[in-house]
């Protein structure tokens, strides 16, 4: 007898553009006039600054090249379970992902032999080639549930490359003044501030590379 295959494929993937909309909100019935109240003093004229104003407009401007991270959460369900997950093997093989998670079980044993085969995987590809391996998917199996999800990580990555950069130059600074030490306590006081510079470095330069996998990857 076939078997009964339910599989939930996580894929986190780049996103090149992003699509908002809002809802307006519902006018407010007319109320009725009130009494006349006396008349307030004119209060101060503002002056409409215009280089002010655009100095905050380019302040908050995001940078063209933005970190986006596309996550994409399918169920699907097939009778045909080994040429399937055969098939998504050959795929993620082909396309240069790979499984970050692959839990492959079997439970629901009958009185005929026949039982349920779940697989639960997350799958990681190149961004450009996820909607070609979700649409595959669809032509392979019954796809009963999808959503997705689009997490924008442009202003962390930059601000993570602004420390880099800062602290790249204070261990320039810290180098220079190691070589010019005149004393042991200048020299352990520099050399104390420099591992931790290149501690911190280290750090943020871990966070970029985690950033770059999820963003290219998934």
């Amino acid at each position: 007898m076939k078997r009964l295959l339910t599989i939930t494929l996580v894929l986190l993937m780049m996103l090149g553009l992003l699509a908002g909309c809002g809802a307006k909100a519902p006018e407010a019935a007319p109320e009725a006039a009130p009494e006349a109240a006396p008349e307030a003093p004119m209060e101060e004229e503002v002056i409409f600054d215009e280089s002010t104003a655009s100095e905050n407009k380019s302040s908050t401007t995001m940078p063209e090249n933005q970190k986006l991270i596309r996550t994409v959460y399918m169920d699907a369900e097939t009778l045909d379970m080994d040429p399937l997950m055969s098939w998504i093997n050959s795929r993620v093989a082909s396309l240069g992902g790979y499984y970050e998670r692959k839990d492959v079980r079997r439970s629901g044993s009958r009185d005929d032999g026949s039982y349920y085969q779940y697989a639960d995987l997350m799958i990681r590809l190149p961004a450009e080639n996820l909607d070609q391996f979700t649409s595959q998917v669809g032509e392979k199996a019954n796809v009963t549930s999808t959503s997705e999800n689009t997490e924008n990580v442009t202003l962390t990555y930059v601000s993570t490359e602004s420390r880099v950069k800062a602290l790249e130059t204070e261990q320039d600074r810290l180098l220079e003044l190691l070589e010019n030490a005149e004393t042991m306590k200048d020299l352990l006081t520099i050399e104390e501030r420099l591992t931790e510079v290149r501690w911190q470095l280290e750090n943020y330069a871990s966070q970029l590379r985690v950033l770059d996998n999820q963003v290219n990857y998934s």
